[in-house]
C-alpha cells in the first residue's frame, strides 16, 4: 500500500511541475505533508526512473531539463496546415531534408494529442506543390552536409569546382553565407576568394571539397533575400535596368493575378493589354519567361534587350525551315 501511495506522489509531483508554478521543497512539503527527506528522496526516485528533474540552486525550484515536457501538444488549426504544407514542399528538396522532416514530423506526432494525431492522419496528403523535384539527392549529400557544417561552424570550404557551361575546374576557397533551392537544384551562396565576390555554386558541381580551419565571418548587413532581389530568379549580372513589356489583352489576367518579382510595376491599358515594369540586373532568365508567352508578349525597352531577342527569335524560326 505504501509503494502504491508513493507511486501516486511521484505522478503527482511530475504534474504540478508541468504546472505553470514553480515548485519549492517547501511546496510539495505543504503540498503532500511530507519532510524534506522524502521531497529528495521522491526526486532521486524520478532521476533514477530517467526524469530529467534537479533542483535550481538560485531560484530553490524543482525544475525539468530544458526543453523536457509532459504536456501533449495540441496544434491549431492553422499550425497543422502550415506543417502539413511544408511537409509536401521539403518532399521535393530532396532525401536528405525529407527524412529529417520526416523525423520531425514522427516526433510532432508522438508528442500530439489525440485530437491533433487524428487530424494529421486524416489529411496527410492534404498538399501538394509543382516544385522540380531532386533528381538524386544522396550524389550531393555529402556537399548538402559539408556546406551546412561550415555555415554552423563559420569556416572556409576548399572545392574543386567544375562549371555546367565550358565545364572548367577550378580550385577555390569560398565562406558559405547560405544554402538556396531553385529549379530541383541545391546550391550555395558563397564569398568566393576568387572572384572576391559573393558566388552561386550548384552542389552538384562540387567534384571535390575540404572543410579548412579558416574562420570568416558573414557580413552584417547582407541578405540573401536582398542579393536575389535583382535576378528574375537567382542569376544577377552587371547594372540594374528597367525592363518594359507589353502583354496581350489575350493573357493579361495571368499577369496581374501574380507577384513575380519585388519591383515590377503592372499597368493596365484601356485595351485590356498590360504593360509591365521590373528592374533587373540581367535578361538571361527573364528572356525564357518572355519566349513562354509567345506573340503575346512584346518588349517595348530597353532598345537593345528588344534587338537581341528579335534576332534570336529569326534565328530560331530558321531552325523549323530546315528539311
Amino acid at each position: 500500500m505504501a509503494n502504491v501511495k508513493r507511486l501516486n506522489r511521484l505522478v503527482e509531483i511530475l504534474r504540478l511541475m508541468s504546472g505553470s508554478r514553480k515548485m519549492t521543497v517547501q511546496d510539495f512539503q505543504q503540498h503532500f505533508e511530507i519532510s524534506d527527506r522524502t521531497v529528495f528522496r521522491d526526486m532521486a526516485a524520478l532521476q533514477e526512473a530517467h526524469f530529467p528533474v534537479y533542483l535550481d540552486s538560485e531560484l530553490g525550484t524543482y525544475k525539468f531539463v530544458d526543453g523536457f515536457s509532459l504536456k501533449k501538444i495540441d496544434l491549431t488549426t492553422n499550425e497543422m496546415r502550415a506543417l502539413l504544407a511544408s511537409r509536401a514542399v521539403v518532399a521535393k528538396l530532396g532525401s536528405g531534408v525529407a527524412n529529417a522532416f520526416e523525423n520531425l514530423m514522427t516526433k510532432v506526432q508522438t508528442e500530439a494529442g489525440c485530437k491533433t494525431q487524428q487530424r494529421l492522419r486524416g489529411a496527410s496528403q492534404a498538399y501538394w506543390f509543382d516544385i522540380d523535384a531532386v533528381a538524386d539527392f544522396s550524389t550531393i549529400q555529402p556537399q548538402f552536409d559539408a556546406v551546412q557544417n561550415a555555415i554552423e561552424s563559420r569556416v572556409r570550404l576548399e572545392i574543386e569546382y567544375v562549371s555546367m557551361g565550358d565545364r572548367a575546374k577550378s580550385v577555390r576557397q569560398i565562406d558559405p553565407y547560405g544554402l538556396f533551392y531553385s529549379c530541383g537544384v541545391w546550391y550555395t551562396l558563397a564569398y568566393c576568394h576568387l572572384r572576391k565576390e559573393p558566388r552561386e555554386f550548384a552542389l552538384d558541381c562540387i567534384k571535390k571539397f575540404k572543410i579548412t580551419d579558416m574562420p570568416y565571418a558573414v557580413p552584417k548587413n547582407f541578405s540573401m533575400d536582398k542579393y536575389f532581389e535583382g535576378g528574375w530568379h537567382i542569376i544577377t549580372c552587371g547594372e540594374p535596368m528597367e525592363i518594359k513589356l507589353r502583354f496581350s489583352p489575350e493573357v493579361a489576367r495571368w499577369i496581374t493575378r501574380k507577384k513575380w518579382h519585388p519591383t515590377q510595376q503592372v499597368e493596365t491599358k484601356k485595351d485590356g493589354s498590360v504593360i509591365f515594369r521590373v528592374t533587373l540586373n540581367g535578361t538571361e532568365e527573364i528572356r525564357r519567361w518572355i519566349y513562354h508567352w509567345g506573340t503575346n508578349c512584346e518588349i517595348l525597352s530597353p532598345k537593345y534587350f528588344r534587338d537581341e531577342v528579335a534576332a534570336e527569335l529569326k534565328s530560331m524560326a530558321a531552325v523549323y525551315k530546315k528539311k
